[in-house]
């Protein structure tokens, strides 16, 4: 087991790079992510965005989302904002206020503003920008478990 966890973290940081030589790491990770990324394109653009964020990875990453938000059933206008605000919001997904720790000082009070979750309030982003956090959570767990059975192979 925690040889095939070491080889999906070899896997994603060989993308990060853009050093996919055969030299380097071994051809079944190539393999096993260019094979899961075909399967599933939105988790392979999160797994990139994550590894190296630049200006490339993220606009591959909203036109992804867009495209599945437009298969959820949004409106093609609203797509591609309503991606942004969610890799935005994705982004920064821990509460200002207690900066994710749930609790506000060394009494451990909670914290009122996420009532010790961590995580900002989703309840009062649009459905569309929830939908989007959802998909992009989603295509990264679909992206680690298809990637782990591919190396299981």
């Amino acid at each position: 087991m925690d040889d095939n966890l070491n080889r999906v973290e070899s896997a994603v940081s060989a993308t990060a790079s853009g050093n996919l030589t055969w030299e380097l790491w071994p051809h079944d990770c190539a393999t096993a992510l260019g094979f899961a990324g075909h399967k599933n394109p939105l988790g392979f653009a999160v797994v990139r965005y994550i590894s190296a964020e630049s200006s490339g990875t993220a606009t591959e990453l909203i036109l992804h989302l867009a495209s599945a938000l437009i298969k959820m059933g949004h409106a093609a206008k609203l797509a591609h904002n309503a991606a942004w605000a969610a890799v935005d919001a994705w982004n920064h997904i821990k509460c200002p206020h207690c900066s994710g720790r749930g609790v506000m000082n060394i009494e451990q009070q909670t914290c009122g503003a996420c009532n010790g979750t961590g995580e900002r309030d989703k309840a009062g982003m649009p459905e569309i920008v929830r939908d989007g956090i959802s998909a992009l959570m989603e295509a990264e767990r679909r992206m680690e478990g298809q990637l782990a059975a591919r190396l299981r192979k």
